[in-house]
C-alpha cells in the first residue's frame, strides 16, 4: 500500500505535542516497513524538515511550495486539489492531526484530543475559527478510519461526533530513548546553562489556558521551602494572564519562565527536576509526565481527562481544580524521600509501556482497515 502522510505539523521548528507526534510516528513506520509512504508537505517559505527518514525503495518526499493560506482555501471550498495529485499518487491518505485536505482516497486521521469542543472558552477567536474551518465534524464522519492518541480521546470522539466505536483505533504516543535517566554532569552543565542554581519544580508545555499554569502558581505559593518553580514552553494563546499572575505571586522572584526548551535539553532539565508539576485541565495524551517518568522523575499530574491513563499509580493525581491538593501533592514529593524514590521507581517502569514501535504496529491496523473499507 502506498500511503501518503501529511507531515505538515513538522514545519514549525517549535515542535509541539503533534509535530513530536508526527515526527516520531513516520520514523517508526518507515523502520517497520511495511507499507511504502510519501511524505507530503507544502509550504511557500518553509524549509523541508531536515530529521525525516531518508529516502529509499519504501519512503519519498514530496514537498510543494503552494501559499498554505491559499491551498486550505482551496481545499475547504473546492475540494481540490487532490493531496494525491499534489504529492504523485498513493492508495490512501494519512493526516497525523486535523487539518485541511482534499482527497479522494481513503483517509485516516489521528485525533489528539477534543480540547476545543470541551473547552472552547481556553481558545482564541482565531484558533476556534480555524477549528471551525477545518469541520473536525465533517473530517471525521469522511474518515475511512480514525485514530486516537488515548482510550479517553477515544471516548470524546465516539460521544461528540457519534463515530462507530469499531472505527477508532487507540495508537498512544511512545516515548524515545532520549528520555531516560541522566547523568549528573549532564545535568548539572544543562542547570549552568539555564541558571538554575536552585532545586525546582517543573512545568512544561505550550502557555495557554488550559493547562492551568495560573493554577500551577496558586499551589507553589502554598509550598513551602527553597524550590523554585520552573515553567518551560512557547508561548500559545491567551498567555498574559499567566505572566500576571506570575508577577502577583509572593515568591515571583523564585518563579522562572525559561521559554521554549529545545528537544536536545529536554531530558536533563526533567531529569534535574525535584517533580514535575502538570496541573492541565484537559489533555488527549499528555506527552511531558510520559518523558518525565521515562528521566526518572516524580511526576504531580491532574487526574482530569487521560493523564491518569498516562501516569496510572506511577505518579500522585491530584484535582486541577484545588490548589490545595496539587500544593498538598507537591509538598509531599519534595519531604518524603521514600515517596519520591518509589514514584521514581513506578515511573521508569511505566515508560516502558509506551514505544514507538506499538504506536506504529496499532496505526498499520487502522492503514489497513481503512484500506479495506
Amino acid at each position: 500500500m502506498r500511503v501518503i502522510a501529511d507531515i505538515r505539523p513538522l514545519l514549525d521548528p517549535r515542535r509541539s505535542g503533534v509535530g513530536t507526534y508526527t515526527a516520531e510516528m513516520v520514523r517508526a513506520l518507515a523502520a517497520r516497513g511495511a507499507h511504502e509512504y510519501v511524505l507530503w508537505s507544502n509550504g511557500s517559505r518553509a524549509v523541508p524538515p531536515a530529521d525525516l527518514p531518508a529516502p529509499s525503495a519504501k519512503v519519498s518526499h514530496r514537498f510543494t511550495r503552494r501559499p498554505n493560506r491559499l491551498l486550505n482555501a482551496s481545499f475547504a471550498l473546492l475540494g481540490a486539489p487532490a493531496v494525491e495529485s499534489l504529492a504523485g499518487g498513493g492508495d490512501l491518505v494519512y493526516l497525523p492531526n486535523l487539518n485541511f485536505v482534499a482527497t479522494r482516497l481513503p483517509l485516516v486521521v489521528t485525533v489528539h484530543d477534543l480540547s476545543f469542543v470541551r473547552f472552547p472558552r481556553f481558545f482564541s477567536a482565531k484558533q476556534r475559527l480555524w477549528h471551525a474551518a477545518v469541520g473536525a465534524d465533517r473530517l471525521l464522519r469522511r474518515a475511512a478510519a480514525v485514530v486516537a492518541v488515548s482510550e479517553h480521546t477515544k471516548a470524546d470522539v465516539v460521544e461528540t461526533y457519534g463515530v462507530p466505536a469499531e472505527r477508532v483505533t487507540v495508537a498512544s504516543p511512545g516515548v524515545s530513548a532520549a528520555f531516560s535517566p541522566r547523568p549528573g554532569t549532564e545535568i548539572a552543565a544543562l542547570r549552568a546553562k539555564l541558571g538554575l542554581h536552585s532545586p525546582y519544580f517543573l512545568f512544561l508545555g505550550s502557555l495557554e489556558p488550559r493547562k492551568n499554569i495560573t493554577g500551577l502558581i496558586d499551589a507553589y505559593d502554598r509550598v513551602a521551602g527553597g524550590h523554585d518553580l520552573v515553567i518551560a514552553g512557547g508561548k500559545g494563546w491567551l498567555y498574559r494572564d499567566i505572566f500576571r499572575r506570575a508577577a502577583a505571586s509572593p515568591k515571583r522572584d523564585r518563579i522562572r519562565f525559561i521559554g521554549y526548551v529545545e528537544g536536545a535539553d529536554k531530558p536533563a532539565l526533567y531529569a534535574g527536576a525535584s517533580a514535575l508539576v502538570y496541573p492541565s485541565f484537559y489533555e488527549g495524551f499528555g506527552m511531558p509526565p510520559l518523558e518525565a517518568m521515562a528521566c526518572g522523575t516524580p511526576v504531580v499530574a491532574s487526574h482530569a481527562s487521560s493523564l491518569g491513563e498516562v501516569v496510572g499509580d506511577a505518579g500522585l493525581l491530584v484535582d486541577p481544580y484545588s490548589p490545595a491538593d496539587i500544593a498538598a501533592a507537591m509538598t509531599a514529593v519534595v519531604g518524603d524521600g521514600r515517596l519520591a524514590a518509589e514514584l521514581r521507581r513506578r515511573g521508569l517502569e511505566r515508560a516502558k509501556r509506551f514505544t514507538w514501535d506499538a504506536s506504529a504496529a496499532a496505526l498499520e491496523k487502522a492503514f489497513s482497515a481503512a484500506g479495506r473499507s
